[in-house]
């Protein structure tokens, strides 16, 4: 299990199985701040705004404190994938389902397991495709944002 990368990940250097994570805990201020960005539906109550930042309004609701912005979770998610690939990375194809609200404070493991690193290049020296698990696990072992992603690693020369 690797808990960083530093550098480029090559196509050589990827198996089936190799795992990565990486730990986050959105705060009440990061979704603020997130939201005030323009990035989460603005301030305010449009696009649920209370749900996102008041409690009161989030039990109103149903939930058991403020969530996090599906569009903040879908970059949490993303940002695992970059992480991992590095800056020669391309990311092909992202896919995200929510299954359930992430909360503000959760402790989150982001997780990236390669499922499939197939040797699809029909010349050497092309990059190589690889698969991804993805998925966001808070400290009760629920996994609320799960999903998939194939990324374009280089090879070595």
């Amino acid at each position: 299990m690797t808990t960083g990368v530093s550098g480029q990940r090559h196509f050589e250097d990827v198996a089936v199985g190799d795992e990565f994570v990486e730990h986050q805990q959105p705060t009440a201020d990061h979704v603020r701040d997130f939201r005030e960005s323009g990035q989460g539906g603005g301030a305010g109550r449009s696009n649920g705004g209370g749900r996102f930042s008041d409690a009161a309004e989030a039990k109103r609701q149903g939930l058991e404190r403020p969530i996090v912005p599906g569009n903040m979770s879908a970059a949490m998610i993303t940002r695992i994938v970059t992480n991992w690939m590095g800056p020669m990375g391309r990311m092909v194809s992202l896919d995200v389902s929510f299954r359930r609200p992430v909360l503000h404070n959760d402790s989150l493991r982001c997780i990236a397991v390669v499922t499939d690193a197939g040797d699809d290049a029909l010349e050497a020296g092309e990059p190589g495709i690889v698969r991804l698990d993805l998925a966001l696990e808070n400290e009760r072992g629920e996994r609320p944002v799960q999903g998939t992603a194939e990324v374009e690693l280089p090879r070595r020369t």
